[in-house]
């Protein structure tokens, strides 16, 4: 079982980045101040850490050059969260981490870098990304969701953007190896999952017909990729 832990004074941060990463071999540890990482790298011994640069006790590099100090952690990948600036990059190269990710983060960045660093595909059976327009009487806000569920009827989002049952929003995603889908959808139930995160489930209105079998052809392969088929 492959270990990590995640650094962020983020509470929410470290709940979302935690959802994200569940899988059964992954055993996902949060820890919010480089002092407690340090203490449970000692104790577990983790494969990987992703930490935010800005922590409330110590800089995520401070943490970073800690851990790499200790030989026996040095296979340990290190992946650290910055703006785009040249000091927080200088901070960065200095310190010693494996690669970084610039904020605003992204879950797919997540994904990709964790991967690439675990030398492993993570599945993201029946899961993909989505840019998410929602349209509100006072005006347009876009932002990003993550959909843990999806068919041909609709998709489950996590989010700690609210919305509210009957909303009428504008989906926009793109499925591996498929073209970009566009489609509206009804906010038709709501859960409040943890602090700040929320769950939502859209209906699909008007879903093209083309658009409603790229759907089923990649939940049907994510689903034989789960189970070995």
């Amino acid at each position: 079982m492959k270990k990590i832990l995640l650094v962020s004074s983020s509470k929410s941060f470290l709940d979302r980045s935690k959802n994200l990463l569940a899988r059964d071999d992954f055993q996902v540890i949060t820890a919010q101040s480089g002092a407690e990482a340090l203490q449970l790298q000692k104790k577990f011994l983790f494969d990987l850490i992703l930490s935010d640069l800005h922590l409330q006790d110590m800089g995520g590099d401070t943490l970073c050059s800690g851990i790499r100090s200790e030989d026996i952690a040095k296979n340990t990948a290190i992946i650290l969260i910055c703006y785009d600036n040249k000091d927080e990059h200088t901070r960065i190269a200095k310190s010693g981490a494996d690669a970084k990710i610039i904020r605003p983060v992204q879950p797919e960045q997540i994904i990709e870098t964790v991967g690439n660093l675990l030398n492993m595909q993570l599945g993201r059976t029946k899961r993909a990304f989505f840019t998410v327009k929602v349209l509100i009487k006072k005006g347009e806000v876009e932002f990003c969701c993550v959909s843990i569920d999806i068919s041909i009827t609709g998709i489950l989002l996590e989010t700690e953007y609210h919305l509210d049952i009957g909303d009428r929003i504008i989906c926009l995603f793109t499925l591996p190896g498929a073209s970009q889908i566009e489609t509206e959808g009804d906010v038709v139930r709501s859960i409040k999952a943890q602090e700040s995160i929320y769950k939502y489930g859209v209906q699909f209105v008007g879903l093209p017909l083309s658009f409603r079998k790229e759907i089923e052809n990649y939940v049907t392969s994510a689903r034989n990729s789960r189970f070995g088929k």
